[in-house]
């Protein structure tokens, strides 16, 4: 049998939370503070939905919510209603969310 893709659900390696709040980020290069609002959580990532619409795939941004401040990766951004949506990797800093899943 030949090899399916999957949904975008069976491809995530772990579960994500649905969550809320706000979520502030920014660049250093270039030079950019925005604010977001939480979409959901997993212990290595999250979604937020954001007016930085020139954030693209790859890009660093530091970032701050639930008193955790880490370094993540824009791994995707989409574009919806005038809003952009973006799932982040988180790269470094205190920002794991293991613990706080558990």
């Amino acid at each position: 049998m030949h090899n399916q893709l999957k949904s975008g659900a069976e491809r995530r390696a772990e579960p994500r939370y649905p969550a809320s709040g706000e979520v502030s980020l920014w660049q250093d290069s270039p030079h950019a503070v925005f604010s977001g609002r939480l979409l959901d959580i997993a212990s290595t990532g999250f979604r937020a939905r954001h007016g930085r619409l020139a954030l693209t795939s790859g890009e660093s941004v530091n970032f701050v919510f639930s008193g955790r401040s880490a370094v993540a990766r824009a791994a995707w951004t989409r574009i919806l209603n005038g809003e952009a949506e973006t799932g982040f990797q988180i790269l470094s800093g205190n920002g794991g969310l293991g613990n706080e899943l558990s």
